[in-house]
């Protein structure tokens, strides 16, 4: 697997170099603070529901089922990312032992390494978001339709992994809808392959992925009952046409977006398994045809709007399990394992210790937000029993969600004009007249839209967030008097 002059490092380095990272990612995973999208789909899964508004909603089962074992805590949030770590380790292995029979050890550790090493996979593996779950399921889907090709193509008997690859497909897309372009992947493969085109003609090829679109019934029956809300959101008012300057600055954040996720090293071993000439590995050409539908769909997105780092996470999946036979240098491998280390440890520094540019010049709001909910949320709440607020809320979905988690309450909601989950479950003709306590930060203040709303607001607190002599952020605590359920125009 490495060229001559160029051996890897013996197996026990390698599983040595893997079991440093595995625990270092444990730890970071353990003691990095809550992210607020992860309080967001925490709070989904305290309210049951077939479906939701920005995404499918298995993470939010999932996270509903935690709660009820583990209870209201860390813990019970990121348990979930924890199964699922373990068994895209364990997909890893069969991967393996399927590329690679006589060197299924070697290969696997290589595989570990390199995906624990890299900041799209380390990162998005490590916190409580959809994209955990994708990535189990994703890899799950693409080892049962890999192992259906080369059985099939044997001659043995394939269809059990055909309906197991159907299967992890839809609970693939019931994890984010961006899953359904590894199933486009798949039939791409197939229509561009001598060797398994026919299969198009095979019955229960249709049968299998029938089976992962009947899956997505709860969504489209959720979404029949709310207007198609997700879909209008996702392919319309989420977005919105650009100039030729924006779509610029889309197409360069996709691509540098794309180095920065995945190190100028694995870069490397993605070109090399991009370029080669037929199938080097058996089926190493369902990963690149993953690879290539999904890219070209997300390159089409940012030639629209600007496009989020980890939506072509379905591309890297696709080739995760082949790229540890292209990585063929030790200064290479090494590299990576650098790379994936410094960008793990300013993660780290940046969400646990102190926001990394709060040192250079400002934080950034997503950062911020993981930090003081120990010092605001008991202030909150003596606010709103000194009070007797009817409800709490915050000026935006973030806030509202770190906010809840921190106070344990479900009911806290956002008071945002723009349309989020927490439409969903506040009613507001239920709270006409009641007061409430309503929090705002630097990067989402009170607005006129939300002032509109109460009879009266005044500021109650004031607390200012600071870490090592740092500012972070400062959230402002208001009493709203006489919530009026319709928007009254200002005088």
């Amino acid at each position: 697997m490495a060229e001559a002059g160029t051996p890897m490092p013996p197996l026990p380095w390698l599983r040595g170099i893997a079991i440093g990272l595995l625990l270092i990612k444990l730890v970071v995973l353990a003691a990095t603070p809550v992210f607020m999208d992860e309080a967001y789909y925490w709070l989904w899964g305290q309210h049951p529901a077939l479906s939701y508004f920005d995404h499918p909603p298995l993470t939010a089962w999932l996270q509903g089922l935690s709660a009820t074992v583990l209870g209201w805590n860390v813990v019970g949030m990121r348990a979930a990312v924890v199964l699922t770590l373990f068994g895209d380790l364990w997909l890893l292995s069969l991967f393996a032992r399927s590329l690679m029979p006589a060197a299924a050890s070697e290969t696997f550790w290589r595989s570990t390494i390199l995906f624990l090493a890299t900041p799209v996979f380390f990162g998005l593996t490590g916190l409580a978001l959809p994209d955990h779950v994708l990535v189990f399921f994703g890899l799950a889907a693409l080892y049962g339709f890999h192992r259906f090709l080369l059985d099939w193509r044997a001659g043995r008997s394939a269809y059990p992994y055909l309906y197991l690859g159907g299967l992890a497909l839809g609970l693939a897309v019931l994890s984010k809808y961006n899953g359904a372009l590894l199933g486009a992947g798949f039939v791409a493969f197939l229509v561009f392959s001598r060797t398994y085109r026919p299969l198009l003609r095979d019955k229960h090829l249709y049968f299998a992925l029938s089976i992962a679109i009947l899956m997505q019934a709860p969504v489209l029956i959720w979404n029949a009952q709310h207007g198609f809300a997700s879909f209008d959101f996702i392919l319309g008012s989420r977005h919105g046409g650009q100039s030729n300057a924006a779509a610029l600055s889309g197409l360069i954040g996709f691509l540098g977006g794309m180095a920065g996720l995945l190190g100028p090293f694995l870069l490397l071993a993605l070109a090399r398994l991009l370029l080669a000439r037929g199938e080097v590995l058996p089926a190493c050409g369902l990963g690149r045809a993953v690879f290539w539908v999904s890219s070209a769909v997300i390159l089409g997105a940012s030639l629209l709007t600007d496009v989020l780092f980890h939506w072509n996470l379905v591309a890297y999946i696709g080739v995760l399990p082949f790229l540890a036979f292209h990585v063929r240098e030790r200064w290479a491998l090494f590299g990576q394992i650098l790379y994936g280390l410094i960008a793990a440890a300013l993660a780290f520094v940046n969400y646990a210790i102190v926001p990394v540019m709060a040192l250079v010049s400002f934080t950034d709001q997503t950062t911020a937000w993981s930090y003081g909910w120990d010092e605001a949320a008991p202030r909150v709440e003596a606010a709103a029993a000194a009070d007797g607020v009817g409800f709490i809320a915050a000026t935006d979905y973030g806030l509202a969600s770190q906010l809840a988690f921190a106070l344990r309450d479900s009911e806290v909601t956002s008071l945002s004009p723009r349309r989020e989950q927490f439409d969903f479950w506040f009613v507001p003709d239920e709270h006409a007249a009641e007061n409430a306590v309503i929090v705002s930060d630097l990067w989402r203040p009170l607005t006129p839209e939300i002032e509109a709303r109460f009879a009266r607001i005044t500021l109650v607190e004031t607390v200012a967030v600071m870490r090592h002599g740092k500012g972070i952020d400062t959230y402002q605590i208001y009493l709203g008097e006489g919530y009026r359920p319709e928007l009254v125009a200002a005088d």
